[in-house]
């Protein structure tokens, strides 16, 4: 079997062949003298010195976040244990819980948008997307097409399935301390927010069917069927 040389095995080669060169024309007067052999460990630290990359400037620091008292509630450790999540998806499995305990805790369900979702964590619209598509594909969120009124995506909206949650909250979240006579959404726009849902997949191709018709056109038109008599 074939392997590879090593750096000392290379080293003593050059030195013998510099060795038997010397031996054949002489040495110059002007020439330095063949280097010692290098040990293992000293020549792998020589290597790492010339071929590693040189630690980087440290980033500038950002501002702290602002105290706003927001805070994530429960979630099940099995978010965490997840081997096929990353850790981006994590965190975006976190942002989305503490979005929806602030706007629905009762349903479990809000409307958000994934220019939301981009300020929020940071990330690109491409990354974002990346990291629904994980949580979905594991079965810890339901997302849905928001259209409204017009051929263009108004948003998502998500809902929080049962393997997010720890089991003591798969039911319900804890109540907030609300007067219980006050009406639980304003009735102002009730007739002015008006929208469809539409599953994501069904919506993937709805958005395919214009690319599909503008190909269709630039096919030339087929032969005519031949007639026997």
């Amino acid at each position: 079997m074939h392997t590879r040389p090593t750096e000392a095995d290379i080293m003593e080669q050059a030195r013998q062949a510099m060795a038997a060169r010397i031996a054949r024309d002489g040495r110059r007067h002007d020439a330095s003298p063949c280097p010692a052999a290098i040990p293992g460990d000293e020549a792998r630290r020589l290597r790492s010195l010339r071929c590693c990359h040189l630690p980087a400037e440290p980033k500038p620091r950002r501002p702290s976040p602002h105290p706003s008292g927001a805070y994530i509630p429960e979630l099940a450790a099995r978010v965490e244990d997840d081997l096929n999540l990353t850790d981006g998806a994590r965190r975006c499995a976190r942002k989305l819980a503490e979005y929806i305990y602030c706007r629905n805790r009762e349903g479990r369900t809000a409307e958000i948008t994934v220019t939301y979702l981009m300020a929020a964590l940071g990330k690109c619209r491409r990354t974002v997307q990346r990291y629904l598509r994980q949580l979905e594909r594991e079965g810890y969120i339901g997302v849905e097409v928001i259209r409204a009124g017009t051929r263009m995506c108004a948003g998502l909206l998500v809902e929080l399935l049962a393997p997010l949650f720890p089991r003591h909250r798969r039911e319900n979240w804890p109540q907030t301390r609300t007067n219980p006579d006050a009406t639980q959404k304003s009735q102002n726009n009730r007739y002015r927010y008006k929208y469809t849902l539409i599953a994501r997949q069904n919506w993937a191709v709805k958005c395919c069917n214009a690319i599909w018709e503008a190909y269709m056109k630039t096919l030339p038109p087929p032969p005519p069927f031949p007639i026997t008599v």
